[in-house]
């Protein structure tokens, strides 16, 4: 996989978002491996402190209302390598597309129904489509899913409505059956390996005793993967040039990189990298990850910390992390770290990369 070039920052003002780009080779990354590896004894705390991003490339306001979240989530066109493309949703279900290498915004259907905050996204390629040449689908699911919810589970596809005009829709899938009413979604991932039809994963706590569900995308049907529930938070992304694993960002203290094995029947977690050397006052209140490609990685934790003076405040750590083979004969993977740096938040917050 070719490594990418930007990430994309969401930035929140009270009603204001903002999305801009960050070079992370520039500003995350050493020049070269062993860079890293020499200044390891010296970058286990946070090298620096940010004092503002990079000029906002799109500004989207919402009204002064109580109620005026804005999400943001990933479309990638993985027919073209593509990660320009955002879609942004409202609280209300209203979406428009931004395209951040063109910088242009387009119009696509609004959702059936709101999903709530922070829904989870899938991108894969539709083994169907109905035009070849726009065989991207998004599936979007809130991460609550209620009885009453009727369209808490959607995919955007290029499709032919009743009245023969292609467009593309909203098609209503059914939610996870488990979690409705009783459980929130905690992680995801996509299992999409040749030869085999796309699967949406979902997993809850430990807590909830619900376990992992999967979704086929070419069925529509969902089926229990097992009791046994994902250590992760938020988004889990497959890397198959790493030992074909899945990596995401542990649930629990110290939140920690790790990787696993969902290929398997009961997976076990394969790594446990330590990042960051956090204080244990530090709660972790979010977080997400990309993967830029020749085994690198940008991860944005967001925290919520003590001063001196006993007050709390929030800032986000962005790291720059590498995997890569070391060691024969086993040839196990390790984890470098470049560098991490602390950008607190004052008016302007990080909403999440991309």
């Amino acid at each position: 996989m070719k490594a990418r070039q930007f990430v994309n920052v969401v930035m929140r003002r009270y009603g204001m978002y903002s999305v801009g780009r960050i070079k992370p080779e520039e500003q995350l990354f050493y020049p070269s491996t062993k860079e890293a590896q020499a200044a390891a004894p010296s970058n286990k705390e946070l090298e620096t402190s940010i004092s503002r991003m990079p000029a906002p490339k799109l500004k989207l306001e919402r009204p002064a209302v109580m109620d005026n979240r804005m999400d943001f989530l990933p479309f990638y066109e993985r027919g073209c390598g593509g990660y320009s493309k955002i879609l942004c949703i409202d609280e209300e279900g209203r979406t428009v597309l931004y395209d951040t290498d063109a910088g242009l915004l387009h119009s696509v259907p609004g959702l059936n129904g709101p999903k709530g905050a922070k829904p989870i996204s899938f991108s894969i390629i539709d083994r169907n489509p109905r035009d070849p040449g726009r065989a991207d689908a998004l599936y979007v699911m809130g991460r609550y899913p209620r009885r009453y919810d009727y369209f808490n589970f959607e995919a955007l596809m290029y499709s032919e409505p009743s009245n023969s005009w292609k467009d593309w829709r909203w098609h209503r899938l059914p939610p996870p059956p488990a979690h409705v009413d009783t459980s929130m979604v905690s992680c995801h991932a996509l299992i999409d390996e040749p030869g085999h039809d796309p699967i949406l994963m979902v997993s809850s706590t430990e807590e909830s005793r619900v376990g992992t569900y999967c979704f086929n995308t070419c069925t529509n049907l969902w089926s229990k993967a097992g009791d046994w529930t994902l250590p992760f938070v938020g988004r889990v992304e497959h890397v198959p040039e790493l030992d074909n694993l899945w990596f995401g960002i542990a649930i629990k203290w110290p939140y920690d990189l790790c990787a696993m094995d969902l290929s398997v029947e009961v997976p076990l977690l394969a790594y446990n990298w330590e990042d960051l050397a956090l204080p244990e006052d530090w709660e972790m209140t979010d977080c997400s990850m990309v993967y830029l490609g020749d085994g690198k990685f940008c991860i944005a934790k967001i925290f919520e910390f003590y001063m001196d003076n006993d007050q709390t405040e929030m800032g986000a750590v962005i790291s720059g992390l590498e995997v890569l083979r070391h060691g024969e004969p086993s040839s196990k993977l390790v984890m470098v770290k470049h560098k991490s740096k602390l950008y607190k938040f004052t008016r302007n917050q990080i909403h999440c990369i991309l």
